[in-house]
């Protein structure tokens, strides 16, 4: 009798697991969305996860199971939205660098380029708040840029004391300047042409004179 009984509390304690709700699919790219319009609209003093669940129609308890802060959300929110550049290879360096600018002027005009330069404004006054976030931000385009000038080390195509620092810095600036003060926004022509200017500057600046 011990024996069955044992058998059957074991039985009770560990019952088959019952389906719960099923997941809110398209729960992260709500969020992700609010993120960048609450932040758009408000910087990072009125940034909040409450503004953004109301924005996103999601409930309290559901973002903070999922995001431990305002950090975490807006740093993963504009990992996934960002306009980071991706992997360019061209096998020559002014077409990288062309390619690399290009990518830049497009992203500086989305949503998530003006969120991504107003929080790294908001880092001058909060340094230590945001450090995180604008690491995030610097660091595949800084990782780009390297990427591309040791390539163009190993070629011969540029000095090996060239800064990779010095080099985002210089076409990143003009991209940046020329995407914020536009008048109007240029056709692809015109920022491919802008792009190759900008390059061709910056390279022949970086050469070793022959």
């Amino acid at each position: 009798m011990e024996e069955v009984w044992h058998t059957r509390v074991v039985t009770d304690v560990a019952p088959p697991r019952r389906r719960g709700r099923p997941r809110d699919a398209d729960l992260e790219d709500r969020v992700f969305d609010a993120v960048l319009e609450v932040y758009s609209e408000t910087s990072w003093r009125g940034f909040t996860l409450d503004a953004v669940g109301r924005r996103a129609r999601v409930g309290r308890a559901a973002l903070y199971r999922r995001w431990a802060s305002k950090d975490d959300l807006l740093v993963q929110a504009l990992e996934a939205r960002s306009p980071l550049p991706v992997p360019i290879d061209t096998g020559d360096l002014r077409s990288d660098l062309v390619e690399l600018a290009r990518q830049l002027l497009q992203g500086y005009r989305t949503t998530p380029g003006l969120v991504s330069l107003r929080v790294a404004l908001d880092a001058r006054v909060n340094p230590e708040l945001l450090a995180r976030l604008t690491h995030t931000l610097n660091k595949s385009r800084l990782l780009a840029a390297r990427t591309i000038v040791h390539r163009a080390v190993e070629r011969g195509d540029l000095p090996p004391d060239t800064s990779a620092t010095l080099l985002l810095e210089l076409v990143t600036g003009a991209v940046l300047s020329h995407a914020l003060f536009a008048l109007t926004t240029p056709e692809p022509a015109e920022d491919d042409a802008y792009a190759e200017l900008v390059v061709e500057t910056t390279v022949r600046g970086l050469r070793p004179a022959p």
